[in-house]
């Protein structure tokens, strides 16, 4: 599952390359019809899934693996660099949202991955192990599980 899809290219590209099935959430329904538009066009429409909502508040399918590409950051940042203001955004949301994700977390069930690009704003709870850390990258790539 990628937390924050924007408009699909992990889900994407994760189904061209091994064909598993990926789960995107993104709160903008402009961003998800462009991204379920994307997977038509490539093909992958039965194993790359767009689904429009609000994390943290809607309901998420149980994932093997969560992807997050530093989704919250916006929520940092000043008015002139939001993608829209059709949204709510501010550190208020971005403490919800980083909190939400380390209950998200620590409720998976044992085995479940954890794919950090940059960040989500926060430390995985207890339980998950660091199997791999990439800082050749732009941004750091962490990769752990659930361990306990």
């Amino acid at each position: 599952m990628d937390i924050g899809s924007g408009v699909g290219k992990f889900c994407i590209a994760t189904a061209l390359s091994c064909g598993c099935r990926c789960v995107g959430v993104e709160q903008r329904p402009g961003l998800v019809g462009v991204a379920r538009e994307l997977a038509r066009r490539f093909g992958v429409e039965d194993r790359a899934e767009f689904v429009c909502g609000v994390f943290g508040k809607d309901s998420l399918p149980v994932a093997d693996a969560y992807y997050l590409y530093n989704p919250f950051c916006e929520n940092l940042y000043g008015r002139g660099a939001h993608l829209e203001e059709d949204v709510e955004l501010g550190r208020e949301r971005h403490a919800r949202e980083v909190e939400a994700t380390r209950r998200l977390l620590a409720h998976a069930k044992v085995g479940t991955y954890a794919v950090t690009y940059n960040g989500f704003g926060g430390s995985l709870p207890e339980g998950y192990a660091e199997l791999h850390v990439d800082r050749e990258l732009p941004s750091v790539l962490r990769i752990a599980r659930k361990t306990r």
